[in-house]
């Protein structure tokens, strides 16, 4: 975590620190560690709050009388919280000294070499044996794994290190969580970190916002709110996952060096990070932090830095810990790449369910390896609270490495002009009233005829996600439209040879190429149909559950409210609101002609194959279906679908452009399949399995 001091509690960099200023700053700082630790809602980024944390150090370094018991630079998470029971940690779970440079890195190894009472000036030389492992700093929630006699006691937050919250069956909801450890007798407490991957982050916020929920602000977010749910059912729900990196107590383990206690948790199943590595000096260890940085757009989750560790377990407890942290490991943080660009314009889109969203149009800047020209501003509120004018200079930073989002606004450099954003009372397509109900963060366009709601619907229709038909693409679909040949899908399927020759950039051979996908389009997967309507909150991953839940389309129009929230990962919101969408008049029509046109899906066989059954996949780059089919696919034969490749991944199913994760799968010797060879594999397996 991390964070810079607002204007009006930093003193000014001219004038000296006064008591008062301290109490300042350490005030907010202790607001900020309440914020991040036990409300699980932060309200600045990490660097801002590591920028204030070490304002806070060198103050109470500079003047050592002020910096009295309890100070939070001393903290080490956060209050337990009273909703949970606690647990006392037989070994104090503690936080990390932060280095924000490689000269920094340099001064922890000699402070490390002080205290074992080695020279600095050799200490990369071999006879000082300063070897070290290096591991991402996974930007998580700390838990804490206690095993007797090799069986699982509890699972416990950090709390504030020395107590945590008992989440033992939030915990076991994440796969690969040894209940036991064969032969071991005595006392173990495994460490690591509770996440959410940014895929998971991603589609949750998506839904949030399809339903108008609150988002949240980030994965950390998403994984404390999830892991500090009374019901274990909620926490499954969010899927999270997890990766163990240390010990406390540690009887019977056969481990000397750090490297040989990852080696040993992977080997009980643990799941750990492929991404860790031994180091045989600081300059390795500098390297690696480097080639982390450069790589860290690609990781499945977020790491804000490397955490360097000593290797030798005995020389660890030789250096020994200071009040907060150990002397034998540090945090080399990443640095946050910020920019500043100007908010050149705000434009507000309509999409398929009526949804208005502002958009930013930023001049463009290269941030973190790509040019960023646009930022999505999700709605009315977020506009508003920032502030946004165009004209302004804004600061803008990539969110998890990826996707660009604006922090803040330099209202000190706004044009004495600018006007406040004013949000539209009206459709900016349609010139319908928009609605908004109480409640409801997002804005809607209640017309159903309006052309921008049109073309939105019609294009996710023939999107690869959707029925999937080629050849039917944005041109195409606004010239139909134009002339009136189509309002809705079902008209796709009555267009004739003549009407798609004569359009423009068209002619008899691309007319007849649209028609055989048309087609083949009417017997597409239930799910596949049910996704193509377009239902608000009804995506790939719930039509594929609806689909194998009915069975039939039939059926999914005779169930009732009730059967539909019963339906595993569903529940009543998204229950009320499919029901309404399929009784709705408009959508019993479209349904009707498009039976009437000969879009008849089979029926979905609800059977649960086992060729795959033990197996693990992951599935990157570009292949000929969308990545929710071969998800289907495989985990309908009993293959379990992770996010990273690591030594326990069976496959991996690769398309074009497959990027870092093939490379990872070929470092480790791990399968790599085509779409052929898949289908060669469920051939084989298949026949084993008869």
């Amino acid at each position: 975590m991390s964070a810079e001091p607002s204007a009006q509690s930093a003193p000014q960099p001219d004038q000296p620190l006064t008591h008062a200023d301290y109490l300042s700053l350490r005030a907010e700082l202790e607001r900020h560690n309440r914020a991040y630790y036990e409300q699980d809602d932060p309200e600045i980024p990490d660097d801002e709050y590591d920028a204030l944390a070490r304002q806070v150090r060198a103050a109470e370094a500079e003047h050592p009388e002020w910096a009295a018991a309890g100070s939070p630079t001393e903290a080490v998470g956060g209050a337990v919280s009273a909703a949970f029971e606690s647990v006392d940690h037989p070994t104090p779970m503690t936080s990390l000294d932060n280095a924000f440079d490689d000269a920094e890195l340099r001064g922890w190894q000699e402070r490390l070499a002080r205290s074992l009472n080695v020279d600095p000036a050799s200490a990369d030389m071999p006879g000082a044996q300063f070897r070290y492992t290096g591991e991402l700093k996974i930007d998580g929630l700390s838990v804490n794994l206690y095993y007797q006699d090799g069986n699982l006691q509890w699972a416990a937050t950090r709390g504030n290190g020395r107590t945590g919250e008992k989440v033992t069956a939030q915990v076991l909801t994440i796969a690969g969580i040894p209940q036991q450890v064969p032969g071991l007798s005595g006392e173990l407490e495994v460490r690591g970190e509770v996440y959410l991957s940014r895929e998971d982050f991603a589609a949750y916020n998506a839904r949030a916002e399809e339903l108008g929920e609150s988002l949240l602000k980030n994965p950390r977010n998403g994984a404390a709110g999830a892991l500090r749910q009374k019901d274990p059912e909620l926490t499954r729900r969010r899927g999270l996952k997890a990766i163990f990196y240390s010990l406390g107590k540690r009887d019977g383990v056969p481990a000397r060096t750090q490297w040989e206690v990852l080696q040993w948790l992977r080997a009980q199943g643990f799941p750990t990070s492929p991404y860790s590595r031994p180091l045989s000096s600081l300059a390795e260890a500098l390297a690696y932090h480097a080639e982390m940085t450069a790589g860290r757009a690609e990781l499945p989750f977020d790491a804000d830095g490397t955490v360097i560790k000593l290797d030798d377990l005995r020389m660890q407890e030789e250096a020994g810990f200071t009040s907060r942290a150990p002397r034998w490991a540090v945090a080399y943080k990443f640095p946050v790449e910020e920019v500043e660009t100007v908010l050149e314009d705000i434009s507000v889109g309509v999409g398929r369910t009526g949804k208005i969203t502002p958009l930013a149009h930023l001049a463009p800047r290269l941030i973190e390896g790509s040019t960023v020209s646009r930022a999505t501003l999700h709605n009315e509120d977020f506009v508003r609270d920032l502030d946004l004018r165009v004209g302004d200079t804004v600061v803008v930073r990539k969110s998890g490495g990826v996707i660009p989002q604006i922090m803040r606004v330099l209202v000190d450099r706004r044009p004495a002009d600018a006007p406040p954003f004013v949000f539209p009372a009206e459709c900016p397509e349609c010139r319908h009233a928009l609605v908004r109900t109480e409640g409801d963060a997002n804005t809607y366009c209640p017309n159903p005829a309006c052309p921008a709601q049109q073309f939105e619907r019609l294009s996710y229709f023939v999107s690869r996600e959707a029925m999937d038909i080629r050849g039917v693409g944005e041109q195409l679909l606004r010239q139909l439209l134009a002339q009136e040949l189509v309002r809705d899908a079902a008209d796709l399927y009555t267009l004739s040879a003549e009407q798609l020759a004569g359009l423009e950039r068209s002619g008899d051979k691309k007319a007849a190429n649209i028609l055989a996908q048309l087609e083949a389009s009417k017997t597409q997967p239930l799910w596949r149909v049910i996704n193509a309507l377009g239902i608000q909150h009804v995506g790939a991953r719930v039509s594929q559950a609806l689909a194998a839940e009915f069975g039939t389309l039939d059926r999914l129009l005779a169930a009732d409210v009730a059967a539909v929230a019963a339906v595993p990962g569903l529940g009543e919101v998204i229950a009320e609101n499919l029901v309404a969408a399929l009784q709705d008049g408009a959508m019993r029509d479209l349904l009707q002609r498009l039976d009437a046109a000969g879009v008849r899906p089979p029926a979905t066989v609800q059977e649960r194959g086992t060729a795959l059954s033990g197996l693990n996949f992951v599935i990157t780059g570009t292949l000929s279906q969308p990545r929710e089919h071969y998800k289907a696919l495989l985990e309908g034969q009993g293959a379990r679908i992770t996010g990273s490749v690591t030594g326990k991944t069976s496959y991996l199913l690769a398309g074009e452009d497959a990027g870092s994760k093939l490379d990872k799968a070929q470092q480790l010797g791990v399968p790599v399949l085509d779409e052929a060879g898949l289908e060669a594999l469920l051939t084989a397996r298949g026949a084993e399995n008869r």
